[in-house]
């Protein structure tokens, strides 16, 4: 027997016996099952009416994406407390975008600012010399403010901390045993604020010893032996004669008093601008609980995910977000919760929040899209470049793996890769762009 090349028969379920071996041809999940030898053309009886369905093998970029649901808004919230005791006595309006420096809330009538950064105040900045990360915030946000202050300490320089005054000494005395200990040392505090060192090589050699500290009280019993030299590391902050007087005037410009001191509660410490979400407390409240919450000014998009499901999903992934009236935008996974929380239904699963970022949040149509439901494309697999056919064009062998059929119906053995979208990845010594094979869709 023998089948008309011209007019093949169309794939379908077939029984055929052929010099006594047997073929069978069965379309299953998009695949056809061959049973019999493959390499090798079948025959069957003409039919001129028949006729196959062929596709061409593509070179084409590939990619397996999965769509989600999430919410637009500005990302996820926190609340925010004061660190300080007192009364409320003025709180933002929600919608409200605040900025570096300007007013979260007043305790006490005195306003509470915001601040840049990543480490909270945890301490009362005052004495000079005072060297660590909280005070890298406070000098990275006077000068963002435009204050002057001259020169930080080079990181690996010593300085040598001066308690301030305190209300209780008597300030011709502290200041005596200030000089004391400068010209014990050799140092003083305008030679350290010129140079932006301690007076000391940052070499080990050169690194100030116990005695250098216990010589500055040295013939005064009552006086304190002087703190120890501190060396500046990568990261931190130096609280100078000049920070401290450039302190002074940014209080005085927002209304608070000007101490030149800084301390838990005298000022807010988030990662940016921020916008007001929620009122939590009212004027007249006492501080000891949460006040309002807050979250960033940009626009973006949150997704809840099973927590068991985020093997893909990586910091930096493209996204598509499909908004409210359809129209698309491209994002990036900025972030993923690093705690899992429960399901809101019952049983659920644990699930982690993925917060997208959208590439152009100005966009006209972000601005004008109402916070609320869209949809989010993941791609979890890409190939690039790559040779692809419909999957029904594959032949799924009963020995193992995967074949692509000839009009004329020889078998050629491929390789497959990713599936996506209805097509597939395929690689073969005799597979090449522009090849026609027969497909059952």
């Amino acid at each position: 027997m023998r089948r008309s090349e011209a007019s093949p028969r169309p794939r379908r379920r077939l029984l055929l016996t052929v010099s006594g071996a047997s073929v069978v041809l069965a379309i299953t999940a998009g695949a056809v099952v061959w049973t019999g030898r493959h390499g090798q053309e079948s025959r069957a009886s003409a039919d001129e009416n028949v006729h196959v369905t062929t596709a061409v093998v593509e070179r084409a970029d590939l990619s397996d994406t999965r769509t989600l649901g999430g919410t637009l808004g500005h990302g996820r919230s926190r609340v925010v407390r004061s660190g300080k005791e007192g009364l409320v006595t003025w709180l933002p309006r929600i919608g409200a975008e605040v900025t570096r420096g300007g007013q979260l809330f007043r305790v006490n009538d005195n306003p509470v600012p915001l601040l840049y950064g990543s480490t909270p105040l945890y301490r009362t900045l005052r004495d000079e010399g005072t060297v660590g990360r909280d005070v890298k915030v406070l000098v990275d946000n006077l000068r963002k403010l435009g204050y002057d202050f001259g020169e930080q300490p080079e990181v690996g320089s010593w300085v040598r901390p001066r308690p301030a005054a305190t209300p209780a000494s008597d300030g011709a005395g502290a200041e005596g045993e200030t000089a004391s200990a400068d010209a014990a040392s050799g140092e003083s505090a305008e030679d350290e604020t010129a140079s932006g060192k301690s007076g000391q090589d940052a070499a080990p050699s050169a690194r100030p010893t116990a005695a250098d500290s216990d010589s500055a009280g040295a013939g005064s019993p009552a006086a304190s032996p002087s703190p120890a030299p501190v060396q500046v590391r990568r990261g931190e902050g130096v609280l100078t004669s000049g920070v401290i007087a450039a302190l002074k005037r940014w209080q005085s410009r927002t209304g608070a008093a000007a101490t030149g001191e800084l301390g838990p509660g005298d000022a807010i410490v988030l990662s940016g601008a921020v916008r007001v979400g929620g009122l939590l407390a009212e004027p007249g409240d006492a501080t000891g609980g949460d006040l309002l919450s807050v979250t960033s000014t940009v626009r973006q998009v949150t997704v809840p995910l099973e927590a068991d499901a985020t093997g893909s999903v990586r910091r930096g992934n493209k996204v598509t977000v499909t908004l409210p009236d359809n129209s698309t935008v491209r994002g990036h996974v900025t972030a993923l919760s690093s705690d899992a929380q429960s399901a809101d239904n019952a049983g659920g699963e644990p699930q982690l929040t993925v917060t997208v970022g959208l590439d152009d949040p100005d966009a006209e149509s972000v601005r004008d899209a109402d916070a609320g439901s869209v949809r989010v494309g993941f791609t979890s697999a890409a190939k690039k470049d790559v040779l692809v056919v419909p999957v029904g064009a594959l032949l799924a062998l009963s020995e193992g793996g995967y074949a692509l059929q000839r009009p004329g119906g020889r078998l050629l053995p491929v390789e497959t890769g990713l599936f996506a979208k209805g097509r597939v990845e395929v690689s073969g010594p005799e597979i090449s762009e522009g090849l026609r094979v027969v497909t059952a869709s």
